[in-house]
Order: structure tokens, then sequence, then C-alpha cells
């Protein structure tokens, strides 16, 4: 025993420092192999406990900017962060502590893992308290599309008018009503379905509201389908209009389809209705109009389905004043058919000048680039009895490419130079 305890006392600094210089080559080691570093992680979601404290049954509270998704600054030893992901960092709100609209967030790692610090790009999150609220609103019914040919919308009936929501006071009272949609498109017979109820303001805008809570998502509704027949009115027109104005090639109807009701049979013997008497737009300088009761050409057994229709109809037969435009092209644009194969022709250099006449719809397209202009050859000589051409200067007509509803106030004539 005393010779062990001479061991230790002898040279004892010198071992002291033996054990201290031990540890620090120990350290040194330890920062040269995993040595502290830090690394940001994102996505890290916040987790509010204690949400019991917000009220739920007469509060409602949500979070605000995105505030409960961080990113996280880890310092830790490089063991540690090499092994670590965003779901291993754990961020809490604690609700309890709910102040001034925000909650302090506090960040621990999962498990015993060691780290020197944890850094979030903020310290609180806000939220959003509101009171809770319920209110009753009253649901209107849509419909679109059209029903099957020979079928009439007789109406729907739902089994709810009004409807129960609850949510927080600002977005409830930001609802005006709620809303079905009814697709009757094609339909040929009475149905029952349960349509879902939309939320919608005072705009008619449809509302996303996942805050808000509806009594029912659905209302049942019953769609009556009544037969019936829809079925266009046809008129006509005669005379002409005063000089210097064009009947616009339109008749406007006023309604142009009318809905009739009656029985199958009664039905079918009627696809039209076509006005008898023609109306006269003779010596006119602007639109004709004319009222005209139509139920002088019902069949018998055949009504108006509608019944505040007031059984006229208005026909409008369109006049227009006759527009005028002036176009210049060169003479050598001109394009050749039909040309005789031991023939060469081309143009004698002039500017062609035309004037064109007809309603605006049909001018306004017209231009120097987009006018057609051809001589087609054959027919000049079938014109002029020409069997054969000879060299020489011919004076041919222009045909010019518009529709047959312009008129060519000068038909322009260009010199041709032909040569064998």
């Amino acid at each position: 025993m005393k010779k062990v305890k001479d061991w230790l006392l002898k040279d004892i600094w010198l071992k002291v420092v033996s054990v201290l210089l031990a540890i620090v080559i120990w350290f040194v080691w330890i920062q040269i192999e995993n040595p502290t570093i830090s690394k940001d992680f994102t996505g890290v979601k916040v987790q509010i406990t204690n949400e019991e404290a917000l009220d739920p049954e007469r509060k409602v509270w949500e979070v605000l900017d995105n505030t409960d998704t961080l990113r996280v600054t880890v310092t830790a030893p490089k063991t540690v962060i090499n092994g670590l992901s965003s779901d291993d960092i754990i961020a809490e709100a604690d609700a309890t502590k709910l102040s001034d609209g925000t909650i302090p967030i506090s960040l621990r790692l999962f498990g015993d893992l060691t780290y020197d610090s944890l850094t979030a790009n903020r310290e609180n999150i806000t939220i959003s308290l509101e009171d809770r609220v319920r209110r009753y609103v009253r649901i209107i019914k849509n419909t679109t599309g059209e029903v099957a040919e020979g079928c009439k919308f007789g109406g729907v009936t739902m089994d709810l008018n009004m409807i129960e929501i609850t949510g927080p006071k600002s977005d409830v009272e930001s609802v005006s009503y709620g809303q079905v949609n009814i697709d009757i498109d094609g339909v040929s017979e009475s149905l029952s379905a349960n349509i879902e109820i939309e939320l919608c303001d005072s705009s008619n805008n449809v509302l996303n509201l996942s805050s808000v809570t509806k009594q029912s998502d659905y209302v049942h509704v019953d769609v009556n389908i009544l037969e019936t027949k829809n079925i266009p009115v046809y008129a006509s027109k005669t005379g002409e209009p005063a000089e210097g104005y064009l009947y616009a090639g339109d008749i406007e109807i006023t309604p142009e389809l009318v809905s009739v009701a009656g029985s199958h049979a009664n039905l079918s013997t009627i696809s039209r209705i076509s006005i008898t008497e023609p109306v006269d737009i003779t010596g006119a300088t602007g639109d004709v109009e004319k009222t005209v009761d139509i139920s002088q050409y019902l069949p018998d057994g055949v009504q108006f389905t509608d019944d505040d229709f007031d059984k006229n109809v208005v026909v409008k037969i369109l006049v227009e004043p006759e527009e005028e435009k002036n176009l210049s092209f060169s003479s050598q644009s001109v394009t050749f058919t039909n040309v005789p194969s031991d023939c060469s022709l081309e143009t004698a250099a002039s500017t062609i000048h035309v004037v064109l006449k007809g309603l605006s719809s049909d001018l306004e397209n017209i231009t120097e680039d987009t006018l057609g202009r051809t001589i087609d050859v054959a027919e000049f000589m079938d014109n002029n009895d020409i069997a054969e051409l000879e060299e020489g200067e011919y004076e041919m007509p222009v045909t010019l490419g518009v529709s047959s509803s312009v008129t060519v106030e000068t038909i322009p004539i260009v010199k041709v130079i032909v040569k064998k």
C-alpha cells in the first residue's frame, strides 16, 4: 500500500499535466472529427397546443399569413445534423400564452438529440380569433340548360328553403344566400335529386369558406317537366329601299322562338309559324318594324305556353345606307387565267382606280391587298368572238374578287400586250 501511495505522489505534477494534456487532445480530436455546425431546415410546422384555451365553442380561430410554417436553424454536432430532418424539429405554440393575437413559439428536437441552439425565422405565430355565430340564409334555385325538345320546364320544389350556417362572424356575415344549380339540359321527364348547396355573397360570387359549416350540404329537389314545344317564327319582306339604301340581308324577329303547349298529337301538326303578310320596305331609308299578332297562325288545340305572352312578335327589316369605297392598284398586279399556250401576256403600266358600293360590313375588309383582280383570257376571247390572239395590244376587262352583294361602279379596263 505504501508503494502505491509513493508511486502516486511521485512526480504528481507531471501526472496532472499529462491528464490535462490528454483531455485537451481528446477535445481537439472530437472537434476535428465531429465539429459543431449549423444547418437550415424549412417547412417546419408549428403545432398549437392547449387549443381548448381558445374557447372553440364560442370562438373560431385560424393562423394568418402562413405563420405556422418555419425555417429553423439548428446548431449541433455534425453527427446529429447529418441524421436530422424537418420532422425531428418540434415547434409548439401554447394557446394559453395568446397575447394581442400572437402566440410565442417554442422549439426542441425529438428525443434526446444533442444540440447547441435552435433558431427560427419568427418567434410567434399570428392568429385571428372571432366570435362563432349562427345564422339562417335563404336558398335559391338556378336552372341551366334546356330541357329535351318537346318538353317544358315546369318548376322546381325543394325540401329546404332556409339553411343554418355556423362559423366566424365576419365569414358568416359575408354570406347573402345559398344556391343550388340544377342542370336540366336534355331532361325529358320529371326527376328527383340531391343537389349541393353553394354559399354566395351579395354580388352573386360563390364563396369558398372552409371555416363555415352548413346545416346540410345538400338539398333534395324535384324537377317537374311538361310536354311542350318551341317553334320558330318566320317573316318575309317585299319592295326595295329608297335609292342609296340597301336591304342588309337580315330579318330580326323578337322573340324568334315561341313556346306552345298541347297534346302530343296536336303539337305534331305544327313546326313553325310563318307570317303570311310580308313587311313592305318600299322607299325605306332606315330599319322597318312591324308588330304582328301570331295567335292567328296557331292550329286548333295548340296554345301559347306562357300565359303572360302577349301573342305579338316584332318583325324588324334591317335597311342601311349604301357605302362607297375607292381603291387603287397597279395594272401590273393583275393576274391572267386561261392564257393560250402560244402567247405571253403583260399589262401596260398604269394605275387603276375602282369604286365599290355596298354595305359597310361587306366593304370594311376589302383592301388593295385583299382585292382579287384577274383577267380570264379565254372568256375575253369568247365574248369578243376571237378565235386566236394575234400579237398586239388589247383592252381587257379586270374581274374583281368581291361578293355578289358588292357593286363595282365601273368595270376596270387595262391594256394588255400580247406576244407570240
